[in-house]
This record gives C-alpha cells, sequence and structure tokens, in this order.
C-alpha cells in the first residue's frame, strides 16, 4: 500500500528542484568577457631634496680630493 505523504513529498522536491535548476540559468544570450578596466594612475609627488648640510662646505670638498683607484686588469 502506498502513502499519499510520499507521493506528495516527491511532488515537493521534483517542483521544488526544477525551480532551483530554472533559476540557476543566469544571463541569456551569449556569454562575453566584460572590457578590462582601465587604471588612472595619477604622478606621484615628489619628494623635496634632502636637507644640504649646514656649514661652508670644506668637509665635502675632501671627497674630490680622493684619487679614485683603478683594479689592475693586466694579463698575469
Amino acid at each position: 500500500m502506498h502513502c499519499w505523504a510520499r507521493y506528495l513529498f516527491l511532488a515537493v522536491v521534483v517542483a521544488l528542484g526544477t525551480g532551483q535548476i530554472l533559476a540557476a540559468c543566469g544571463q541569456k544570450g551569449a556569454l562575453y568577457l566584460p572590457p578590462p578596466e582601465t587604471k588612472t594612475v595619477s604622478p606621484k609627488p615628489v619628494a623635496p631634496p634632502p636637507p644640504q648640510p649646514e656649514g661652508t662646505g670644506e668637509d665635502l670638498q675632501v671627497l674630490d680630493e680622493v684619487k679614485s683607484a683603478t683594479p689592475d686588469v693586466g694579463g698575469m
């Protein structure tokens, strides 16, 4: 003997399943990729130059007197 509640339960499950399938279809028509977003880059603010050392600048002239050493590249 079959119970009417079982048939009702199956009918509800089928109706809800069909509704979920139809609701999950998504966008109708052709699928497409959206155009890429263009990022607007604003110019970075320029940092102010570092502060100059106070004084007469004699300590900086010492660096000009240092001779640069070139490596010996000659043959062995």
